[in-house]
């Protein structure tokens, strides 16, 4: 055996013993700082995030939020209901803010620096956003706004009207096309 060989080999086990000590402070930083709330089985926290649980704040079984340099932040204020549905995975940096109604829906994934908010100090309105959503980097949803299941949004959108299921928003303000558009062969 070379020694880069040697090297390699034995780093693997303490490579997947601190990998194992990460992950169980993840279960056990989310056990911790979800106390209060509705919580799933095996749910992760990887970094510092700032929660407010003063309403109902649920979230779903096996939902994981990143860990980075900015920290992501859920905040329910009293009255008010924010509900993370099951496999969600929320990067860092994303802030939601719920006045009156946030509603994600399972295995949406949310890129880092994006923001959720159901009140921009004129009006409040639910937001709800479906099942299998692609929310981007630095994307924000605007009060009232519903994405329908499947839907991608672009990078940098501001969305401020309904996004149809499997349908790509980008822009701002965000403008929707259905995704089979671009798989569409056009004549010639």
């Amino acid at each position: 055996m070379n020694m880069l060989a040697l090297e390699t080999h034995a780093a693997t086990p303490a490579r997947s013993l601190r990998e194992l000590a990460a992950r169980l402070a993840g279960l056990l930083r989310a056990r911790w700082r979800l106390s209060g709330c509705s919580r799933g089985a095996r749910v992760w926290l990887g970094g510092r995030v700032r929660i407010e649980a003063r309403g109902d704040l649920r979230v779903g079984e096996r939902v994981q939020l990143m860990g980075g340099i900015i920290p992501s932040e859920l905040l329910c204020a009293a009255g008010a209901e924010l509900i993370l549905g099951a496999r969600c995975l929320l990067n860092y940096g994303v802030s939601i803010d719920a006045v009156s109604s946030v509603r994600i829906g399972a295995r949406t994934q949310i890129g880092s620096m994006a923001r959720i908010r159901d009140s921009d100090g004129r009006a409040v309105a639910p937001v709800v956003i479906g099942e299998g959503v692609w929310i981007a980097h630095g994307a924000i949803i605007e009060p009232g706004v519903h994405i329908g299941d499947g839907a991608v949004i672009s990078a940098g959108s501001v969305v401020m009207t309904d996004v149809p299921a499997r349908s790509i928003a980008a822009g701002n303000p965000a403008r929707a096309v259905p995704i089979d558009f671009f798989s569409r062969r056009r004549p010639a």
